[in-house]
């Protein structure tokens, strides 16, 4: 600790430098972390749907195909099926909001039970049972829109060709799950009664069906029987978890890990280089000060040690304030991935942080060794010589 004053000179000495230096490091690892944490966050909103025990059933040749609306009562007379509800995505435009927000038709009566970590108050969920035109929306949602219970919407039908016109009966909230705060729930047979009316060849068809299994230890089996009933009808279907039904979303991207971990190695290399350079300059222009300081005692670790650490203090200050940057922004503003099922909330997990901050320490270390070696082995007698 006697030598931090001296480092702390040694960091600001050229102010300029320092804040360039430091500045380029927070805003790459700014990205690297916005970036990192999407994965992170990915992996950690999967791992939570594990202990809601739910499954996803889709049409066996893709989710673009239909799923018979007739599957779902099958699916609830299967053993260890506690509940099981449709969940169709409308996709309809609100007023001249461009990107359509979760809108999903399902049964009234039991979705409270298979997405169970979402809250509504008994006499809210009693009247959206009751109103055959009425929804339950998100906290997100309302809040972002400034809906209240008792407001009238329009919701202009984009891949089925009606218009619903609805009610709000209740807005429901989550202590635990973020994912449906930005959505709406309405009822399928309000949708179904307007396809038919309309004689679309959509009436009667549901997009997904999500199961909770009365245990999560009997998930596998549970898909097993689910794929064996439909397996000799003219609409098969395959059931997965919830976890791996997110994971498709993110497979439809691409290989979004790779590009991400490509683009962040790309970042670190490019900021080693950066802030390698800025402190082989420091360095050169302190040639004649180390030699001073191997005149009057101080050994080659010791200087090598004291330029390593003033590399890892620029590059861990700038990390600060670029890792913990992402963190705050995004805890103070509400991050909502509007239009992709399964992907909502976004924010930056604390694991991200310690990563980034890790980081920070490790393009400081590497970005140090040349000009700490180097300064280390300058001689006395070549160092008071040297002009710069």
């Amino acid at each position: 600790m006697k030598f931090l004053p001296y480092i702390l000179r040694n960091v600001m000495r050229n102010k300029l430098r320092a804040i360039f230096t430091g500045m380029s490091i927070a805003v790459s690892l700014f990205l690297v972390t916005v970036l990192y944490a999407y994965i992170n966050v990915q992996d950690e909103t999967g791992e939570k749907t594990k202990q809601f025990a739910r499954i996803v059933v889709t049409a066996k040749q893709g989710l673009t195909f239909p799923v018979p609306i007739a599957h779902v009562d099958k699916v609830r007379a299967l053993s260890g099926v506690e509940a099981a509800v449709p969940l169709s995505w409308f996709g309809g435009k609100y007023q001249d909001e461009k990107i359509p927000f979760g809108q999903f038709a399902t049964d009234p009566e039991q979705i409270n039970t298979v997405l169970s970590e979402y809250d509504v108050k008994p006499a809210e969920l009693a009247a959206f049972k009751a109103d055959r035109g009425g929804c339950l929306v998100g906290s997100r949602a309302a809040e972002q829109r400034n809906w209240k219970v008792g407001d009238n919407i329009v919701l202009k039908g984009d891949i089925y060709p009606v218009t619903l016109e609805l009610t709000i009966n209740g807005i429901f909230t989550s202590e635990s799950s973020t994912d449906q705060l930005e959505s709406l729930w309405f009822h399928f047979t309000y949708l179904d009664e307007l396809l038919k009316k309309d004689r679309s060849r959509q009436a009667g068809n549901a997009g997904t069906i999500f199961v909770k299994a009365a245990s999560p230890d009997n998930l596998g089996d549970l898909m097993d029987r689910i794929n064996e009933t439909f397996k000799h009808t003219d609409a098969p279907v395959r059931a997965v978890t919830e976890q791996a039904f997110r994971q498709m979303f993110t497979e439809m991207l691409g290989n979004v890990q790779a590009y991400i971990r490509n683009v962040a190695l790309a970042v670190v290399i490019s900021l080693m280089l950066v802030a390698g350079n800025a402190m082989a300059m420091s360095m050169r222009e302190r040639t004649r000060e180390v030699a001073v300081l191997k005149a009057i005692g101080f050994t080659r670790f010791i200087v090598l040690s004291l330029v390593l650490v003033e590399a890892i203090l620029i590059a861990m200050i700038g990390g600060a304030v670029g890792v913990l940057g992402a963190k705050l922004l995004f805890a103070m503003r509400d991050i909502v991935f509007r239009g992709i099922p399964g992907i909502s909330g976004f924010y930056v997990p604390w694991s991200t942080v310690i990563f980034g901050m890790a980081l920070a320490a490790m393009i400081g270390l590497f970005s140090g060794i040349v000009p700490a070696w180097r300064a280390a082995q300058v001689s006395v007698v070549d160092g008071l010589r040297k002009v710069v």
